[in-house]
């Protein structure tokens, strides 16, 4: 019982965290247990668990005698969150070119040939494909660094909702410059240059800073 107990919440935990990240739930929304539980089919004990634990990672906020709501963040919050972004993923961009395999290469091209596949195309459906590539992207440049201590200090920071969801405040012109920084990784990566990829990857955070904050 207690197994079943367990992976109910797990469950739960990723349902909710994965909703979040996608935007599902805006900023502010309230969240139940009742609402959870109903939409996944299961009691309000595991929902109860994951959303304490959601809490304990940023995702939601616990305002005592008010209720669960999804993290807001301020302009300040958002600046400092993509600058911790920027020096872990830069140095992690950094590292991975020295250790990245002719394989993860080659699968990085492939994701981003279909990040890339609908062009710089605005409409919420191509958004959306393109946050869960991209996500697998930065994933795959993360694993390639082998560099466990800092990829553990980076993913709360990269999984943040609000860093998933930087996509959907790029012009045109902007996403089409995200596409070029990630070639230009990849490039990088293909010459083994520590300095490059770190500078590359450092642009591209930067670049995603000011999108989110103009």
């Amino acid at each position: 019982m207690e197994h079943k107990s367990v992976s109910a919440a797990n469950q739960a935990y990723a349902y909710v965290r994965e909703r979040l990240i996608a935007g599902d739930y805006p900023s502010g929304t309230r969240l139940t247990e009742w609402m959870i539980a109903g939409a996944l089919g299961t009691s309000r004990t595991p929902v109860r668990e994951a959303m304490r634990r959601l809490v304990g990672d940023g995702f939601l906020k616990f305002k005592p005698n008010v209720g669960t709501f999804v993290e807001t963040w301020s302009a300040k919050e958002i600046g400092e969150l993509f600058d911790l972004r920027g020096l872990l993923e830069s140095e992690i961009a950094g590292k991975a070119a020295a250790r990245i395999t002719a394989a993860q290469i080659d699968r990085l091209t492939s994701l981003q040939d279909q990040i890339e596949a609908n062009g710089p195309d605005l409409g919420h459906d191509n958004l959306a494909r393109i946050a869960i590539l991209n996500r697998d992207f930065h994933q795959l440049i993360a694993q390639a660094s082998d560099s466990e201590r800092l990829v553990s200090m980076l993913t709360n920071a990269i999984e943040a909702p609000v860093v998933q969801q930087t996509f959907r405040r790029y012009s045109q012109a902007q996403l089409q410059r995200s596409f070029h920084h990630h070639r230009e990784l990849i490039d990088a990566f293909r010459m083994g240059d520590s300095t490059w990829a770190h500078a590359a990857m450092s642009c591209h955070v930067r670049a995603g800073r000011f999108a989110m904050l103009a």
